[in-house]
């Protein structure tokens, strides 16, 4: 029975994945969302949060995503290029969302959220509502993930709460007239000189065998866990690879999927047997770390994918469910595991020796740099120009006109120079600041005023009032939401008190 049973769960899993693979990639990775789920149980506002009000609000992530409420996501931490505090940060934000939208009563009518569905992107034809369209994706998209319209309903809910909370919020911001002339400023053409200063290597710093030691005794560096697992691989055929319609795609992935969960069904009674019955060739892994990342050997692609699926075998489970990675389908067999180990002063030494080398660099870089714009500065109120006092001290100077601030990127200027230009005074030197090669001071020689039509002037005016206002509102939003946080106590259940 309980053979049956995995059986069918592995099937109905894969129908799923596979339908879902072409239409919604890009949706999530549930391998981060697995990652999230085991991460244990909270408590908010004082009631424990259980693993199926996760599961509830990690579906809400979802299916947030694909409906294109790309807002919700964005406001609430749901767009970080790190999955996991995506959805982490997503869910207990929106919890707190949530609650505090019943506290200041700005709940949606069901009228409104009916409404806004009819306005969503993914259900309209030529800009009107297709309920054809609706009803596929209930159909075709709701269904096979257990969703319901309710769940859909959930998320429009859930985006016009953040509508309303946010415009009562941010309702006080405002953009003094000030502010707007010094912003303007990113369209009003320069004339600055760069001074360049060189790189410090770490050759020029020294590292005593005492700093070494240290370093040893207050980090405490292990060496990670590592698996070698041993497996076979499902492909599609190269015509099929390359097929583009994807009817047809998902069908061949069907079949490749069905014969991907056959063998894992019989490798748990043998990994070898099986595959020598199926005709299946069974690889061997490099050494690699929880996060794919291959220790030794030749690894292949789709190490991080598969790698979360291979810390989870043990020797009672030594064989995995089917895998899937991208188009590709794998069985993995647990082969051996190196277990998690401080490592040896000889080992930490050239990592320390590096990386203090390196402190000691920047150290230097910044120290010479600071005291030659002092020096810089000095010279320059006692009436000597720039370029020869960089000179006398064995620094370049690049000389750069007429161009406007963002255009300085373009000229291996960093960012936060380019910045600091726009709070310059005409006759002013900015600090040392590091860059990848060096380091650069800026002096601004001149700040011409705004040229161009009046019309083009207009509409900058207005653009950078708009910015200047959304910046201002958002964070509003973002400071009212983290005090909201604070007092939500979102509490691992195990520090809970």
């Amino acid at each position: 029975m309980l053979t049956t049973l995995r059986t069918h769960q592995r099937k109905l899993f894969l129908i799923i994945t596979v339908v879902v693979i072409v239409a919604f990639a890009w949706l999530y990775d549930p391998g981060n969302m697995k990652q999230f789920q085991s991460s244990g149980l909270v408590q908010i506002y004082g009631k424990t949060l259980t693993q199926t009000d996760i599961d509830r609000e990690v579906r809400n992530f979802s299916l947030a995503r694909a409906l294109g409420q790309f807002d919700l996501l964005s406001e609430l931490g749901g767009l970080s290029q790190n999955q996991q505090k995506a959805v982490e940060d997503f869910i207990f934000n929106l919890l707190v969302l949530q609650h505090q939208a019943g506290l200041l009563g700005v709940e949606p009518t069901a009228e409104q959220i009916a409404s806004r569905i009819q306005t969503l992107p993914v259900f309209q034809t030529d800009g009107k509502f297709d309920f054809q369209k609706y009803s596929t994706f209930v159909r075709e998209q709701l269904m096979p993930r257990g969703f319901t319209e309710v769940q859909l309903e959930t998320v429009v809910r859930d985006s016009l709460r953040l509508e309303k909370i946010k415009e009562f919020i941010s309702a006080p911001a405002t953009v003094g007239q000030g502010e707007v002339e010094e912003a303007l400023r990113i369209y009003q053409k320069v004339d600055v000189q760069v001074v360049r200063f060189p790189e410090v290597t770490g050759d020029a710093a020294a590292v005593a065998e005492e700093e070494i030691k240290e370093f040893f005794d207050r980090n405490k560096m292990t060496s990670p866990e590592t698996r070698v697992v041993r497996f076979v691989e499902f492909s599609l055929p190269a015509d099929a690879a390359s097929q583009t319609d994807n009817a047809k795609k998902v069908e061949v992935m069907q079949q490749l999927a069905d014969k991907a969960a056959a063998f894992a069904e019989k490798a748990i009674g043998g990994f070898d047997t099986a595959a020598q019955q199926a005709g299946l060739a069974v690889q061997t892994s490099a050494s690699f770390d929880k996060m794919g990342r291959a220790r030794e050997g030749v690894a292949i692609p789709e190490l991080p994918e598969i790698a979360p699926q291979a810390f989870l075998l043990n020797d009672k489970t030594p064989v995995s469910d089917v895998v899937q990675a991208g188009d590709k389908f794998f069985v993995l067999k647990l082969e051996t595991v190196t277990p998690e180990r401080p490592l040896t002063l000889d080992e930490v030494r050239p990592i320390a020796e590096a990386r203090l080398k390196l402190i000691k660099a920047e150290r230097l870089a910044t120290e010479g740099g600071q005291q030659a714009v002092a020096k810089l500065r000095e010279a320059v109120a006692a009436g000597k120009p720039l370029q020869e006092a960089a000179l006398a001290l064995g620094l370049k100077v690049d000389t750069l006109t007429g161009l406007e601030p963002q255009k300085l990127l373009e000229q291996n200027i960093p960012y936060e120079a380019v910045k600091l230009t726009l709070l310059l005074q005409p006759a002013q030197l900015t600090n040392y600041i590091p860059t990848a090669d060096g380091g650069v001071a800026l002096y601004l020689q001149s700040r011409a005023p705004i040229d161009g039509p009046m019309e083009d002037q207009l509409k900058q005016r207005i653009s950078v009032t708009q910015d200047l206002l959304t910046g201002k509102r958002k964070l509003l939003f973002l400071s009212w939401l983290d005090n909201a946080r604070e007092a939500a106590k979102i509490t691992p259940l195990g520090q809970a008190r």
